[in-house]
């Protein structure tokens, strides 16, 4: 759950998931705690002299913020339109829906796993002046990947979840708190609309669209076009659109124009506030960062006057060490009817913990703070106590219970009330029907990538190089047979206009080599180019990541490099989109040779560990060329279809001209209660001269196992692997047979006897951890066992 703080601070709400046993519980208020915590830390900090903080706008400023007059017309309207109260909206009933998804996973091109799902659907009456009254209609939680999966809908009931369509004085852009704050305030989110932003952004107004309503009215809407004057984490670049009668913003999307360096964040706000960090959990955690990729915003006219939330999306990535948390939020927004709303009953005040009114007194009393705390401690367990009674008393009489909140920082107060019937909340029809489903139908993917086209490559933040930010740690250290023990680093600058450059280094202890690289980047948020000159060391399989810290654990503790290697120098351009899952292409001209083994020390075998496979010599050779690879994992439920496909193709020429393909599918699926299976197909052919670093190579963990890895090669392959699952994905027993064939492509279908294997394994955590102890078949009969992260199944 440490990934998902950030994502806490930065939108300002709690990252919540309940689990059915009373230790998820507790783990999970421990997580929220923190995230409060965090949240209040973050809010007295940037309120702590009492006034915003923001840079002066100056004569200069005003000079250059505006690309035209109808750009600074349109601002200064949609600022004061921002804050203003329609007084004539007095009340709505609405259905609200909430989906919040979080991912995990240690490999860019690994299989799409949830870690976590909840979704939430309630049905809100507001009143001005009073308050809201919020109904839970359905709840649930997904942990696929835990003992747990779908949890109790209430197993650990916090209000403050559900969200508010409207109440006067919301911010319309939905992150930054909930509140609309008059100036900017540079130590949070700056609002591009806001008081003093003219010193953060420049404005251009951009397309104009005309709607007719069914009563003939015509609404026009306009676009302004904003972007940040320097590439940082807290300013975003966007399309906004306004009603331009009313300058009331009815359409947004932007992202961050920058990634979010979580230790630079902290050492900004405090330069010690990382002290307390050990040096050596420092290694484990970096990077850590985050990347707001996108955020949409859509209002809807109700009663062709009052412009109000129909749908809010974000999307974003988190990266702790060799983690990554692919992260969105969903919130959708439907109206029964605007100012038809009869008076609702009276809220009560919030009244004070007693817990909070026994701290305060204990401190002003100069109680010593053990006895204190001790104190509290008691206080605390007898409350929770006097709580659950009370909600069971409730739920006896009525069926459901209530609680009332003051939120957002007390503007509003709320009542909220849940059914005690978990189950009647897990199968409401206000919720799909099934947590896994997609729900096109209440967030449509085709109006969101039209969206999506707004953040083009032309909408970048200005040109203002940053202060550069090293990374470094275990995701940059590695061992192999090759180089021996090899640590590196990378120097990161953001430049502006979407560019960045990068440079790196890498030093060997084997090998006493130095390789490097240094690249310039252009990125609008999804897709990216990226034009690089190297020294590297490469990997000649297609499968596993040997080059990585994951693979070097075995290498080190018991021989066990199962890649190829060869060294290669030259120039290369790249570039990626979100297109069919994930597309990646990549041209180059490169100089290849070969690379020797120089090490075969491990942890348990000395300095001659005869373990150690020979490595492939590699054909010396100047070549140039280009290669396209397209992954896509799809479907997240453990028990429906899931499938995870990679097809690559490359051309090359020069000393050596070849075309080769690969393709390669794993689907899987249910096949009774805690039972699954899976089936992987793979096959690859190339024609021209081929050279041995770009054969294929099978054998070993990724492919047959049991057999040791580059046991047969050639310029054509097929493979399949089949595994049967007992047990729920987060702890299962895996048996499994591997058959694969690599040799001549004039034997294609002739390959005589092909490589064989057989096992059996546990599966932890939906793969995320696996271990395997097979046999092999043929040609080698012997046995492997092997502890590895990220398995297909």
């Amino acid at each position: 759950m440490l990934t998902l703080l950030p994502f806490a601070l930065l939108l300002q709400v709690q990252v919540h998931a309940g689990t059915g046993g009373r230790a998820g519980r507790d783990s999970m208020r421990m997580v929220r705690a923190e995230a409060q915590a965090l949240r209040r830390e973050r809010r007295d900090s940037l309120r702590k002299n009492g006034v915003p903080r923001h840079i002066p706008v100056t004569a200069e400023h005003l000079a250059t913020a505006f690309h035209d007059t109808v750009a600074r017309t349109l601002l200064r309207r949609a600022r004061i339109a921002r804050l203003e109260q329609d007084s004539l909206l007095v009340s709505y009933d609405a259905k609200t829906y909430q989906r919040i998804s979080a991912g995990l996973g240690f490999k860019a091109f690994g299989r799409n796993r949830l870690l976590f799902r909840h979704e939430d659907a309630t049905h809100v009456r507001w009143q001005r002046g009073r308050g809201a009254m919020v109904e839970f209609t359905g709840r649930r939680t997904a942990l696929p990947i835990s003992k747990e999966g779908e949890s109790e809908a209430n197993a650990d009931f916090s209000g403050d979840i559900s969200p508010l369509p409207y109440f006067p004085g919301r911010e319309a852009l939905w992150v930054g708190g909930g509140i609309a704050r008059a100036e900017v305030d540079e130590r949070e989110l700056v609002h591009p609309i806001a008081d003093g932003a003219e010193a953060y952004y420049q404005y251009a107004t951009g397309d104009s669209v005309i709607i007719t309503l069914p009563a003939g009215r015509r609404i026009t809407l306009r676009e302004l076009r904003i972007t940040a004057r320097q590439p940082k984490w807290n300013v975003t670049v966007g399309s906004f659109w306004f009603d331009q009668e009313t300058a009331h913003l009815v359409r947004a999307i932007y992202r961050l124009s920058s990634t979010m360096d979580i230790w630079a964040v902290a050492r900004s706000d405090d330069p010690k506030s990382m002290d307390d960090v050990p040096a050596w959990v420092k290694p484990m955690i970096s990077p850590m960062k985050v990347d707001i990729s996108a955020i949409t915003v859509e209002y809807a006219l109700l009663n062709q006057r009052f412009w109000l939330p129909r749908s809010q999306t974000m999307e974003g990535l988190a990266q702790v060490g060799f983690m990554r948390v692919p992260v969105s939020f969903e919130q959708r927004f439907t109206y029964n009817e605007v100012n038809g709303l009869d008076s609702l009953p009276t809220i009560p005040v919030v009244a004070r913990s007693p817990v909070a009114e026994l701290r305060d007194s204990l401190t002003k009393a100069g109680t010593p703070v053990a006895t204190r705390d001790s104190l509290l401690r008691v206080a605390r367990r007898l409350r929770s106590n006097e709580l659950a009674a009370s909600r069971e008393r409730e739920c006896a009489a009525t069926g459901s219970h209530t609680a009332v909140h003051s939120r957002y920082e007390g503007l509003v107060q709320v009542v909220t009330s849940i059914p005690c019937d978990s189950a009647k909340l897990t199968h409401s029809r206000d919720l799909p029907g099934s947590i896994y489903d997609a729900n096109e139908q209440l967030f449509s993917a085709g109006d969101r990538q039209e969206l999506m086209k707004a953040l083009t490559f032309g909408l970048q933040p200005g040109w203002a190089p940053q202060r550069a930010v090293v990374e470094w740690g275990l995701p940059y250290t590695r061992y192999n047979r090759v180089e021996g023990l090899s640590s590196g680093f990378a120097v990161r600058s953001v430049l502006g206009k979407g560019y960045t450059v990068d440079a790196g280094g890498r030093g060997s202890l084997a090998d006493q080599q130095v390789n490097g690289e240094a690249s310039l980047v252009r990125s609008n948020g999804r897709s990216t180019l990226r034009g690089a000159v190297y020294r590297r060391l490469v990997v000649m399989n297609d499968w596993g990541t040997p080059l990585s810290f994951g693979a070097s654990v075995p290498a080190l503790l018991y021989a066990r490099d199962e890649g190829a290697y060869y060294r290669a120098w030259g120039a290369e351009l790249s570039g990626t989109q979100p297109r069919w899952g994930s597309l990646d292409w990549r041209l180059f001209a490169e100089q290849q040779w070969r690379a020797d083994l120089n090490s075969r020390w491990t942890l348990f075998g000395g300095g001659n560990d005869a373990r150690f496979i020979a490595n492939p010599a590699a054909q010396k050779a100047a070549t140039f060329g280009g290669s396209v690879r397209v992954h896509s994992s799809a479907g997240l439920d453990p028990e429906g279809f899931r499938l995870l496909s990679d097809l690559r193709a490359e051309a090359a020429g020069g000393d050596f001209q070849y075309l080769r393909g690969l393709f390669d599918a794993t689907l899987s699926h249910a096949l009774g209660r805690s039972l699954a299976g899976s089936l992987t197909a793979s096959a690859g052919y190339s024609g021209g001269t081929v050279p041995v670093q770009r054969l294929f190579y099978l054998g070993g963990l990724q492919t047959v196992r049991g057999q040791t890895a580059l046991t047969a090669f050639g310029d054509a392959f097929w493979l399949t692997r089949a595994e049967v699952g007992f047990g729920a994905v987060a702890s299962r027993l895996v048996a499994f047979a591997d058959v694969g064939w690599a040799g001549d492509r004039r034997n294609w279908s002739t390959p005589g006897r092909p490589l064989s294997g057989a096992g059996l394994g546990t599966s932890f955590l939906d793969g995320l951890v696996r271990f395997d102890l097979a046999r092999g078949l043929y040609p080698a009969k012997q046995w492997r066992a092997d502890l590895y992260l990220e398995a297909k199944f």
